[in-house]
């Protein structure tokens, strides 16, 4: 964690946005820096795991676990990545037997992809992981202060995802 008197520059622009007259009620840059930094700790969390996972693969394990089989497109949507992207991630997967990809029986062009048993005992884990980062993000809240700040996160996320498909979801 850098110290105050070296605090992270990613931080220290926003805080100096923050400072310019117009931008000080402005949500937009703090919720941006927020996102990057939690994204950064989640990744030094995943380092730390020894799950042997990639932030992309985690998010295909979780994206599998709690949508089921699906198919590759719908997979790199859900997960806000390009399909080609997507490709080398489930490679790697495969290789490493926590998923499998399996012609789609209604579309032979498609494949839907599998979490496998190892893929899915991999899970548990990831929520251990998911709620430490949590507690170090937001420890000091109280319950109803938790529960508050959710619902109005989710009222931010279903008015910007009502008419895109980013993947997001409330």
């Amino acid at each position: 964690m850098k110290s105050e008197a070296n605090p992270d520059p990613l931080a220290r622009s926003v805080r100096r946005a923050h400072d310019e007259p117009g931008l000080e009620q402005k949500l937009g840059p703090a919720i941006l820096c927020l996102g990057r930094l939690l994204k950064r700790r989640l990744e030094h969390a995943l380092g730390e795991t020894g799950l042997d996972l990639t932030p992309a693969q985690a998010r295909v394990l979780v994206a599998l676990h709690f949508g089921g089989p699906m198919s590759q497109h719908e997979l790199a949507g859900h997960i806000d990545v390009e399909p080609s992207t997507l490709v080398g991630t489930l490679d790697v997967m495969e290789r490493d037997g926590l998923a499998r990809r399996e012609r789609d029986p209604s579309d032979r062009r498609a494949h839907r992809v599998h979490l496998t048993e190892a893929g899915a005992s991999r899970v548990p884990r990831l929520f251990a992981l998911w709620d430490s980062v949590e507690e170090e993000l937001a420890g000091d809240l109280e319950a109803a202060q938790r529960a508050d700040l959710r619902a109005r996160l989710a009222e931010l996320i279903e008015r910007l995802t009502k008419d895109d498909e980013c993947g997001c979801g409330a």
